[in-house]
């Protein structure tokens, strides 16, 4: 016989045991086990329900024995029906059946675990490339009191990241910052030569994308340029107007264009002399820089510039 069929008769035993405890509760519930009375009460039970004798000969011969083959067909068709079949093949069946089930419940549950943990990973994958996705912002500049965009060539905005260097970013034509980021908060530095230099933090919302952000100007170097490039004939009140934005030590720089050489340096009045002059040999200043002691300019430098525009 296959070893199947080993494997089959020991089910059986143990479906016999669960039968005889249907009428013998008490009775041990290995039938290896059983002796003595338990088989004299397993031997009357057989009688009673399918009309079938064994020996107490057999049954230590073939239930408390290990065999290499199970036995005879009629005593297994007897048995069989005992536990509620209709013969030992029916028994069989029965058990393939049952495993085949089982298998087949297995190998569903199997694939179902798979199935939800593939969808799981798929989900983590979208929600960790969606959580480490950059995010475009927009943080546009506008003049405070006119509310009108500052030209970009006006500004300078250095980027401020924890752990990093600080670097510079270029501010579109239209006044515009776009920064693309994972992180959750910015921190930038402003600064031109005609605003007033500020430090910016924001709490980055992607319900938020577009932000106005207004610079105050530096009205200092604002007057500087204008009286550059205006005629006024009370000089002597722009003199007093000019001494009082300059400290007394102050230093001022001018820069020479493209393909000059060096630079020139003024102390407070005579930078002051010759602004103020009649004829004046500084006209059209761009301020490039201005750095404050209090309220005063401790520090300055410019350029000369076309009228036309900028270089």
């Amino acid at each position: 016989m296959p070893d199947i069929d080993l494997t089959y008769f020991q089910h059986l035993k143990g479906d016999i045991a669960r039968q005889m405890r249907l009428s013998f509760p008490k009775i041990t519930p290995d039938i290896e086990q059983w002796k003595g009375n338990e088989i004299r009460c397993f031997q009357e039970d057989l009688v009673q329900k399918v009309n079938g004798r064994i020996s107490e000969k057999w049954f230590y011969t073939h239930i408390k024995s290990e065999h290499d083959h199970v036995p005879r067909i009629d005593i297994l068709n007897l048995l069989s029906q005992y536990v509620g079949y209709k013969s030992w093949d029916h028994y069989k069946g029965s058990m393939r059946l049952e495993t085949t089930s089982v298998t087949t419940a297995y190998r569903k549950n199997h694939y179902a675990r798979w199935g939800v943990f593939v969808v799981a990973l798929g989900l983590l994958l979208v929600f960790y490339i969606s959580f480490n996705a950059s995010s475009s912002y927009q943080f546009c500049f506008v003049n405070a009191y006119s509310r009108q965009p500052v030209l970009h060539h006006m500004l300078y905005v250095t980027i401020l990241q924890e752990g990093e260097s600080p670097y510079p970013v270029v501010v579109g034509e239209e006044g515009c910052l776009h920064i693309d980021t994972q992180e959750s908060t910015i921190r930038f530095v402003v600064k031109g030569p005609y605003y007033q230099t500020d430090t910016i933090t924001r709490m980055l919302n992607k319900d938020k994308r577009i932000e106005q952000i207004a610079l105050k100007t530096n009205d200092y170097a604002w007057m500087i340029h204008i009286f550059s490039s205006s005629k006024v004939e009370d000089w002597q009140k722009r003199r007093v107007q000019l001494d009082s934005m300059f400290a007394e030590d102050a230093r001022i720089y001018q820069i020479f264009e493209q393909g000059q050489i060096g630079m020139e340096m003024y102390n407070k009045w005579e930078f002051i002399d010759k602004l103020t002059m009649p004829v004046k040999s500084l006209r059209h200043i761009e301020v490039l820089e201005t750095l404050f002691e209090g309220d005063r300019i401790k520090e300055l430098r410019f350029k000369q510039i076309n009228p036309g525009g900028h270089e």
